[in-house]
């Protein structure tokens, strides 16, 4: 789950609802970084590559530490990788070649703990990806690493989008990105610089380089959660108990003129 919220409000985003918003950056990209071979099961890949969270998104829960729902920024790690795995083997069931970039990314974010279940989890996956590998025949894993790239830089752009208030300054931001998407040089347009996205008002999300196809409009689901409500039912009841709404926001370049406003 992404969390964000004001005085009176928790705002909550499902995981696979942000990756839907992913799976859409990749259909704006320009065709010049897109590679033909295996794009439909790519695109699956990032539509789906979220797809373990549905699960603990549907019944979200209260950390008892900080009395906020938890996210997936801290939702406990073993329960995290079960769900994970849960989530491959989900994806794995349609598409093989998707399930392996899946699982790239997934141990890729599990590598950054050292502790024993999190190890265990990027061993058992590296094994699984060699398996898929060998099945599918893949000669080398450079077209897999490089769209692995651009999966990490769509996920990256659409947690901007859900994670950051409508229309917040740059010291307003999460800091996971004030100072750009990391690894995606290769998509700026000198091929040295990080893209960096900011507000330029409520509804519009600039680019110092753009790499998509010109600008265009992107549709957030959300629950808005009242606290009290929380605070008398629990954060499952009242999760359910609100309607989903959305916002829309527009994605341009440095020179872009808005469109679709």
């Amino acid at each position: 789950m992404i969390l964000r919220e004001d005085s009176e409000n928790y705002i909550l985003i499902t995981q696979h609802d942000h990756a839907y918003i992913a799976g859409e950056l990749l259909s704006r990209f320009k065709k010049e970084f897109i590679a033909v071979e295996h794009f439909e099961s790519f695109k699956f890949a990032v539509h789906q590559h979220d797809r373990a969270w549905i699960v603990p998104d549907s019944h979200p829960l209260l950390n008892d530490v900080t009395h906020k729902p938890f996210t997936f920024l801290d939702f406990p790690e073993k329960l995290r990788l079960y769900f994970y795995r849960l989530g491959i083997e989900q994806v794995n069931q349609a598409n093989s070649y998707a399930a392996l970039l899946c699982s790239m990314h997934y141990s890729s974010l599990a590598s950054v703990s050292s502790s024993e279940v999190a190890v265990q989890f990027v061993e058992r996956e590296k094994m699984r990806q060699n398996h898929l590998i060998s099945k599918l025949r893949i000669p080398n894993t450079n077209l897999l690493n490089y769209q692995l790239k651009i999966l990490k830089f769509c996920d990256d752009l659409s947690l901007y989008i859900c994670m950051n208030q409508p229309g917040a300054t740059k010291n307003q931001e999460v800091a996971l990105f004030k100072k750009g998407f990391v690894d995606s040089e290769f998509f700026h347009e000198n091929g040295e610089t990080r893209i960096i996205a900011s507000y330029k008002d409520r509804n519009t999300i600039k680019l110092n380089s753009n790499p998509f196809e010109g600008s265009f409009e992107v549709k957030v689901l959300l629950k808005r959660v009242p606290k009290k409500l929380v605070k008398d039912i629990g954060i499952a009841d009242a999760y359910h108990a609100e309607p989903t709404t959305f916002f829309k926001v527009t994605i341009t370049g440095p020179q872009s003129k808005n469109s679709h406003r």
